[in-house]
């Protein structure tokens, strides 16, 4: 992993470039705390939630960690994946990856930004966000995922994850400075901590979380549950249908 590689944008200026790609997986496994638990724990679901033949839509799906990690757990389900990143180099990554996986899988990759679309599946079992709607803002947020409710099985879920806000600074204020002890010591030096902060400066854009869970019940989601928290970061589940 790069130490630096936040070190190239101005600030405000953080784009997913293909440099970014290049070193992402080591990248947000350092930055972003407890981030193999969530995989993991996204993973597991679709124990429950992907039939044999299935289908995952993975909204933002940069290098294709979340589909890796599906069909390694179950190689035998035949489970479809639709990856969308509006990053061509992040599905060049992830395509490169995938091509690992022992077996034959059908993977299709759509260059798309969600929040506009047109998303290229229908009736998917399982809508993956997992650190992408934090970089729109709400309104865009609930359009993006009113898409993918379009795009969804009745029977269908979502599975969001993201950095939010705390309402109270005090613990805002805690969950700051032990975020930044998990990457120093994941290797992150406070030079590189403090040049991604800069350049994410207006870009990543925390709501509170029940804001996040209104958002997808205003798209048209429904039962919003917290699955995983751990200080500034959440994973939030919800249904295509209220039964």
């Amino acid at each position: 992993m790069s130490n630096d590689i936040a070190e190239q944008f101005d600030t405000g200026g953080w784009r997913f470039t293909a440099d970014v790609a290049e070193v992402f997986d080591d990248h947000v496994r350092a930055s972003v705390p407890h981030y193999d638990v969530i995989q993991d724990l996204v993973a597991e679901t679709t124990d429950w939630l992907v039939p044999a033949g299935g289908l995952v839509a993975d909204l933002g799906a940069s290098t294709g960690a979340s589909a890796r990690r599906i069909l390694q757990r179950h190689p035998t389900r035949d489970i479809r994946m639709v990856l969308y990143d509006q990053q061509p180099a992040m599905l060049d990554q992830a395509a490169a990856e995938l091509s690992k996986l022992d077996g034959e899988h059908d993977v299709t990759l759509s260059a798309t930004r969600i929040q506009y679309g047109p998303l290229v599946h229908e009736n998917a079992d399982l809508t993956l966000a997992l650190f992408t709607l934090q970089f729109l803002p709400q309104e865009e947020r609930v359009t993006a995922l009113r898409l993918a409710r379009e795009c969804s099985a009745q029977s269908g879920a979502l599975i969001v994850a993201e950095k939010i806000r705390a309402v109270d600074s005090r613990w805002a204020e805690i969950g700051n400075d032990v975020a930044h002890d998990y990457k120093a010591a994941h290797g992150i030096t406070d030079a590189a901590i403090r040049a991604k902060a800069r350049a994410l400066r207006g870009v990543l854009r925390p709501y509170p979380q029940q804001t996040t869970m209104q958002a997808m019940a205003d798209a048209g989601w429904h039962a919003p549950e917290v699955l995983f928290r751990w200080h500034s970061w959440a994973v939030i589940g919800a249904f295509a249908s209220a039964q």
